[in-house]
């Protein structure tokens, strides 16, 4: 293997270390939601938010991915966050 695929490889590395840290990050604050609407006996689906999110990802994404690969990254993410919402 050559030093710039390596090279490349380790910056590919260090991005997917960011992205667990944010996605952890983000879990915390969906599960201080979650305690918030189990207290205020709200529900944990909010299909408005969850299709907004959607929209906004779409919206937002540049590329070179395509706006249906983002979403399906953030349906993942969402039902990540309805399930961690659900264990409060």
């Amino acid at each position: 293997m050559t030093s710039e695929i390596e090279a490349l490889r380790q910056k590919l590395d260090v991005i997917e270390d960011k992205l667990i840290e944010l996605l952890n990050e983000r879990a915390k604050y969906v599960l201080e939601i979650g305690k918030i609407k189990h207290e205020q006996g709200l529900p944990i689906t909010d299909l408005q938010r969850e299709e907004s999110i959607l929209s906004r990802v779409a919206e937002k994404n540049q590329g070179p991915m395509s706006d249906e690969f983002v979403q399906d990254i953030f349906k993942k993410i969402i039902e990540e966050s309805v399930r961690l919402e659900s264990d409060v």
